[in-house]
């Protein structure tokens, strides 16, 4: 692995650290007389569980499913809760809901889960035993002792995440959001406020809310060029699970980004407690008509991807098919023999695959996912066609030559591909740190600065930020950047395109 893949590794909660500190077991329990109702409990300090963990841990609409896994925190510990449901009489409806839950210790060596992950498979197993019998708690006194024993295991993942850690939700992170993966990115790097809503099951969400956290992630030595007082805005905090219960705890944050998601629909009607909502999608693998997620401010702003960001998106898009076929390949190749001589050159699947692929990458052009082409850069293309193809190419390869530069090539990167992407996402926040960490280092130094508080971007300036210098969302988006972690006032002032030798200027409105 690079160096920046190692450095992703770390980031991801799964080097070397120490297992899960586990500061709290219990059981949940549905009564039909009254609701739910932690049934047992153990804890290794002070902290207090009913009435929050119970809700925190069967969030709304999980009595439709089968199992689930929930994430949410409570008093400062990551928390994660096992649905199962069971059978049961007549009188209790036919159904029984349990979860096994557990509190880790967060942040540190433990991360933003606090590990926890480690122990999903095991708190499952537990939840589908006592969805049948919830009397029968042995097998949790066994757990709680193992937990707190000196010496609990551990697990290295440098190579390969293993199962049930987030990080594995980034492939189906990438398929869902499409191109919106850089706004989401943007805002969280904003330090926004930004809910998740949708229907359970509640884990992938959980999850889309750590690989946010994880790719918006400042390193420390980008920190290093930031001004004084920035410390805590270095990563976005995550609360993961929340519900109608939370939300004095949310009105509290209000002066505070986050990232969280719910299944309570009627949190998005009460604006004020977020910045950003993300409405999840009920439908968003159909073939026929994908449905993409809709982003919004609370003002009722559509948020839509930059036309520059759609192109990135393909190319990273194209890199992981490529990986994913590769990968298949070589299982193809160590399955055939040497006498099959009736094995077809493309396999069914293969072309299934191609087939899929195709329909996904048409479906970036939705009007409801993308920015349209504003009429100044219709005007400049045009211009620039007319005045000389070549150079219009030329301007184009160089924007593509760059995000090319800043992906990689995901297609030759060893398992896991997840840790390549996570790095990627790195690169393009050190690419912005930096870069707008020059433009006012070189402003500063220029002794004919008519305005030093001001700092203006020209538009070679936004294309190198990997930016889309005519989209008004990213000039929005890089003057909040400066402002917020340099304390400087940021603006993008008129571009200038190069024609037939001469340099013409053109604005910049939509």
């Amino acid at each position: 692995m690079s160096a920046s893949i190692h450095s992703s590794a770390n980031d991801v909660d799964a080097g070397d650290a120490a297992s899960p500190h586990v500061e709290a077991l219990f059981l949940i329990r549905f009564d039909k007389r009254v609701g739910y109702t932690v049934a047992w409990k153990r804890t290794t300090s002070g902290v207090s569980l009913e009435n929050a963990v119970e809700y925190k841990s069967l969030p709304s609409g999980l009595h439709a499913l089968d199992s689930d896994l929930v994430y949410f925190t409570h008093e400062g510990r990551a928390g994660l809760s096992a649905f199962a449901r069971g059978t049961a009489s007549a009188e209790e409806r036919n159904a029984s809901f349990v979860a096994v839950g557990v509190l880790a210790r967060r942040d540190g060596e433990y991360g933003r889960l606090g590990r926890a992950w480690l122990l999903a498979g095991r708190l499952a197993k537990l939840a589908v035993t006592l969805a049948e019998d919830a009397q029968a708690v042995a097998p949790l006194e066994a757990f709680w002792a193992e937990q707190t024993a000196a010496s609990a295991p551990t697990t290295d993942a440098d190579e390969q995440l293993p199962a049930y850690h987030p990080a594995r939700s980034m492939v189906p992170y990438l398929d869902v959001f499409g191109p919106l993966v850089f706004r989401l990115q943007q805002v969280a790097l904003l330090r926004k406020r930004i809910l998740f809503v949708g229907r359970a099951p509640v884990r992938a969400m959980c999850e889309f809310v750590y690989m946010l956290s994880m790719l918006s992630t400042i390193s420390a030595r980008d920190a290093a060029l930031l001004v004084p007082g920035t410390d805590a805005l270095l990563r976005l905090p995550t609360l993961f699970c929340v519900g109608v219960h939370d939300v004095p705890a949310l009105e509290a944050l209000r002066d505070q980004g986050w990232a969280a998601c719910t299944t309570d629909a009627i949190l998005a009607t009460k604006t004020a407690l977020y910045d950003i909502i993300v409405e999840m999608p009920s439908h968003s693998c159909d073939r026929q008509r994908r449905t993409w997620p809709q982003m919004r401010t609370s003002a009722g702003t559509h948020i839509r991807a930059s036309q520059r960001d759609v192109a990135r998106f393909k190319f990273m898009r194209k890199e992981l098919f490529q990986h994913r076929n590769q990968a298949t390949d070589d299982d193809d190749d160590d399955a055939a023999t040497d006498d099959n001589d009736t094995a077809p050159l493309i396999s069914r699947p293969s072309v299934d695959a191609q087939r899929a692929e195709q329909d996904y990458i048409s479906a970036l052009d939705d009007h409801t996912l993308v920015e349209p082409l504003s009429w100044s850069r219709l005007a400049h293309r045009g211009f620039m066609w007319w005045a000389s193809a070549g150079e219009a190419d030329a301007y184009l390869s160089a924007e593509r030559d760059m995000d090319r530069d800043v992906l990689g090539h995901l297609s030759t990167y060893p398992p896991p591909v997840e840790l390549g992407v996570i790095a990627y996402f790195h690169r393009i926040a050190s690419t912005l740190v930096q870069g707008v960490a020059q433009v006012i280092n070189d402003a500063e130094e220029d002794a004919d600065s008519e305005d030093a508080e001001v700092v203006v971007l020209e538009g070679q300036h936004v294309t190198g930020l990997g930016l889309d210098g005519w989209s008004e969302a990213d000039k929005a988006f890089v003057g909040e950047f400066g402002a917020m972690y340099f304390g400087r006032s940021v603006v993008v002032g008129r571009g200038e395109a190069a024609c037939c030798g001469l340099m013409r200027s053109y604005t910049t409105r939509p």
